[in-house]
Formats: C-alpha cells, structure tokens, sequence
C-alpha cells in the first residue's frame, strides 16, 4: 500500500521530512532476495548510510528530464490551503519550484540542522534585550516573484496579513507563531533589510518558520479559491516554472524558470503524473518512469530484477496513525475508548507482515523512537475491558454486539486509499479489534486520487493517514496538539501549558515539557493514534544522480536539490 501522508507544516518550520528517506542500504537490480531492513537506531547511523548517488554537477548532462509519480495531483495549487497542503502536492510541485505562492528562507540538512536558503536571505540574527525579542535579515536584491514583483518586505507582511488572525477568512493551515508578531518594519528605509519584532520571546526564534508570499495572495477569493485547478505560477519564485499542467490526464510539466537568478537547474523538464500503485509499476517496469517509492512487497517483487535499476531500502521518518476528524466523531469519550480498545502492534503486524521489517513500537507523533526527547505516550494497558469502562462512565450500554447512548451504537467508518490488499487486512483487523470493545466500524474505501479532496476537506470521521516527523519535536508540538490547530477541539489548559513551551530558553525544558503534552492530549483529547514508523524503498534509474532518500531533509525543505538532479553519461 502506498502509505499516503499529509503535513500541516513544512513550511512553517522547515522541519517536517516526507516521502522516501532514511537509507540505511542499497542492492543492485539483479538481487531477488526478500525485501526486509530494521530500524535505524541514531540519526547518525541513518544519515552515513543516505545514497544518492552524489555527483559533482560538472560531470553530468545538461538537459534531460525526471519522469516521477504521485497518487494525487491538486486540484487546489495553493499549498498554503487546508485542501492544498498535503504530501502528494508538495512533492509535485512544492519540490521543484519555492512553494507556489509562498517562499520558505531556511533549508533543513537529513540530520535536521537549519540553514539559511541563501538564495533570498542573509544576515539573519535574533536577540532578546530587556525583554524584547527581536528578528532581523537581508533579503536578496535579485530576488522576485515570477512577475516580477520584487520579493521584499511587503512579502513578510503578507504572510503575517495571513497568519495572524486565524478567524479572519483564509482557509489557512494555522501558524501559531505569527500570532506573536507585534511589529515588522523595513531598517533604515530599505525594504529588503527587514526588522520583525516579537510581542513575546520565542524560542528558538527559528520556529516562527520565516516565509514570504507574494502581496496579492492577500486576497482571500485568490488565495481560498483561485488556485483550484491553476498552477498560477506567476506568484511562484524558484528555479523551476511550469510548463505544462493537463488537467484532464493529470500531468505537471515544470520547466527552468528564465526568471531564476541563482545556479541553474540541470534537467530540462520535471513531470509528474497522477497514478495509482498498479499504473504507477507497470509504468516504471515499462520505462516511463524514472523513480518510484513504495513500501511493500507487491512493488518490490514488480521492480526487482530490472536492469539498471537500484533498489534503495530504508526507514521512513514519518509515523502512520489513525486520524479522527473530531467535528464528526464528536463525542470524547468514544474516541478515548478507541484508544484504549485498540492494539497497535497487530495494526503494525498486518502493516509490515509480507515484509520482513523490524522496529520498535512507535508512541509518538511528534518523535521518532531515535530522537531525544521520545516518550510513548499512548495507554499503557489497552484493551477492549479499559474501552468498556471509559464508555459506561459516559452513559453507554451494550445492547447486543456494541455499546450505544440516546439510541445512537458507538461507532464510526475508517477511510483508506486504493485497493492494495494490506488496507484491507488493517480495516479487517481494526473492525475486529473494535467489535471485541462494542464499538462499531465501517468501512470507506476511497481511489487513492481522492487522497488530496477527501483530507484537505475533512471528509472523513477517522482515517489510515500518516505525518512526517520534524527534526525537533519540541517544535512540533504546537501543530498537532491544540485547539486552535483542530477545529477547536481540545483542552484549553493544555493550551497554555503548550504557549509556555516555546517561552523556555532551555532546550531540554522543551523536550520534557512537548512530551508530557503529547501525553496530555492522548488521554483527554484523543484524535492521533500513532502505531508504525515502517520502511521506505525506492527504485530508482541507476544513472540519476544527487536524488535519493534524504531523512529530515525534502525537496521542499532544501530548494537546491532539484537544481542538482541530472543523469549521468
């Protein structure tokens, strides 16, 4: 199964890794020996072993162009959108261009550690006199959007004109942070040296996640509704373009930007299609794409074996949950009695059954069971007696089979995407689980196309979903785990206990303090069940170059890759 994934905040932070990451090895095309691996144990260990195939520029082809795979392509262009921001979208076009209509200014390395893109800023330096935290940079010159609108200070404002209010008409993904932006002004008048004053000290000041979009995106028709099924990469800036977008047979065509100022890309063209897993292996068995990423059997048995092909195994970092939509599975007490009731292991077992996979069980959304600061917060003693007791003190009673309350059975439908027999099994496990604690499960099988509609609209009460994880959870504790984040569902002292964090100058204090709020919010609030980790493979043309898995560090976290991508002779 194509475990499809989406991220509230790449952007924002820099710090969310997707997609196929993780090396730890590499077998050549030849090799027909059962796909397995374990779980890396440090970051170090993952980051020695990345294989991309590293070549210096010099020494690879000018032109040529990426032939790749998503399972959903738009229809909402404007990532910065609750419908936009998913996974599939931002490897798409996130990755070869700056994001549409927004402009990220830190790049992420695969061990994590923070960078400026150096393409748009410089001078970044964040001090806190007397109480009074305050940021200040240089933005490039050179620097514009593709229409030639400068990209300067009004760029900054824009993105605070947009996240600061989260009740003022954007259909935004929530960043809390700008909701402490007291002040930005231009430094002795020149509005590329840019002066952003803080209401409140934020540690590290880096979490704000520094972007720019370009002014017009202001408009809120134009940014809510005017990238549906419109790239509209005027507001775009970055080393790509698009040169094509086929709406009919869902094909992205990205194409070097003559707007670009910095190192030119290598390839002459990027092309994305929209396929699902039995297309997306016949095409690459056929030649038509250059690279896929999977994680199962099916795929490895259809891509083994070809010539000039290598398989690269390795650790996703990222965690595969179950993903209520609280605004449906409203009452609080049933999806705590799911949390209890349900085993994550057997989930983990029917997951990465057929394959030969070993980690250790996952407990947490916002770490990695490597990273400092990792703590399991989920129940400790679950069970379908745990589950009977959290719905009896709610008022339920069994009547047959499943417990109910004022006439309504206590239950849900779980959507998953595609039709891999491994979705199935898991729907089929988790059915059994819950019938065993009185709970009641329906089935919503969706075509993985619908992945981008479907999540982005919150069509869903519970779903087989899954997150990247940042390189500090610390960091990424505030976009999972309060209210305003999850329609205004979820504890408003947490809340506050959550501001606090980012207040605290010691990291360690941090970490100590976003894992007991993960903690918090599993037992109260229950929305993410977190129960793999898993692999990551990728097949791969042996002679593509600089491309590969990549750990904390994505396409879209290091805006350099694509210009580096090309084939060797």
């Amino acid at each position: 199964m194509t475990h499809l994934r989406i991220n509230r905040r790449t952007l924002l932070t820099g710090t969310v890794a997707l997609g196929t990451v993780g090396l730890l090895a590499a077998c050549g095309g030849g090799s027909d020996k059962k796909i397995s691996g374990k779980a890396a144990s440090s970051t170090e260990e993952i980051v020695k072993n990345l294989e991309i195939n590293k070549q210096d520029r010099s020494s690879l082809k000018q032109g040529g162009e990426f032939r790749g795979s998503v399972s959903a392509v738009g229809p909402n262009f404007n990532i910065l959108t609750q419908s936009g921001y998913t996974t599939e979208n931002l490897t798409a076009f996130g990755g070869a261009c700056n994001i549409p209509s927004a402009i990220g200014f830190t790049s992420l390395s695969p061990a994590g550690e923070y960078s400026l893109n150096d393409d748009y800023v410089s001078d970044y330096k964040a001090e806190t006199v007397g109480g009074v935290q305050t940021i200040t940079f240089k933005l490039n010159s050179k620097a514009v959007f593709n229409d030639g609108t400068p990209v300067d200070i009004e760029a900054i404002r824009a993105a605070w004109t947009v996240y600061r209010n989260p009740d003022d008409g954007y259909n935004v993904i929530a960043a809390p942070f700008w909701q402490q932006v007291a002040s930005i002004d231009p430094v002795d008048g020149d509005k590329t040296r840019v002066k952003i004053v803080m209401s409140k000290p934020l540690y590290p000041a880096e979490t704000l996640g520094l972007l720019g979009l370009h002014p017009a995106l202001t408009d809120k028709e134009l940014f809510n509704n005017g990238f549906v099924n419109k790239p509209m990469d005027q507001y775009w800036s970055g080393p790509f373009k698009i040169g094509e977008w086929n709406s009919s047979a869902k094909t992205l065509t990205l194409v070097p930007n003559d707007k670009w100022w910095g190192e030119k890309p290598l390839l002459d063209r990027i092309i994305w299609r929209e396929m699902g897993d039995e297309a997306e292996r016949a095409a690459f068995k056929n030649g038509e794409l250059d690279s896929i990423g999977f994680a199962g059997l099916a795929t490895y048995n259809a891509v083994k074996g070809q010539p000039g092909v290598q398989i690269r195994s390795g650790q996703s970092v990222g965690v595969i949950n179950l993903q209520f939509n609280p605004t449906r599975v409203t009452d609080t007490a049933l999806r705590r009695a799911v949390f209890a009731a349900v085993d994550r292991s057997q989930l983990a077992k029917v997951k990465f059954g057929q394959i030969n996979w070993e980690e250790p069980l996952t407990g947490s959304l916002i770490a990695m069971p490597f990273q400092k600061g990792y703590q399991d917060a989920m129940p400790s003693n679950p069970g379908a007696e745990a589950a009977a007791k959290i719905l009896e003190a709610a008022g339920y009673s069994k009547n047959g089979d499943y417990y109910a309350k004022d006439g309504k059975t206590a239950g849900f439908s779980i959507t998953y995407f595609g039709s891999d027999a491994t979705s199935l099994a898991q729907f089929q496990n988790l059915e059994q689980q819950l019938k065993a604690a009185g709970i009641k499960l329906e089935q919503d099988n969706q075509p993985q196309s619908q992945f981008n509609s479907v999540m982005g609209a919150k069509q869903y009460d519970c779903a087989f979903s899954g997150w990247g994880i940042g390189a500090d959870p610390a960091d990424s504790v505030q976009y999972f785990y309060t209210s305003e984040i999850n329609e205004g569902v979820g504890d408003p002292e947490l809340d506050k206990f959550i501001a606090s964090i980012y207040e605290k100058e010691s990291h360690e204090e941090q970490l100590k303090m976003a894992a007991e709020a993960e903690k918090q919010h599993m037992e109260k609030v229950a929305i993410y069940f977190p129960y793999a980790n898993g692999p990551s493979y990728a097949a791969v043309k042996e002679k593509l170059a600089n491309y590969g898995p990549s750990l904390f560090a994505t396409s879209y976290t290091d805006p350099k890759r694509w210009v580096n991508v090309g084939w060797q002779n």
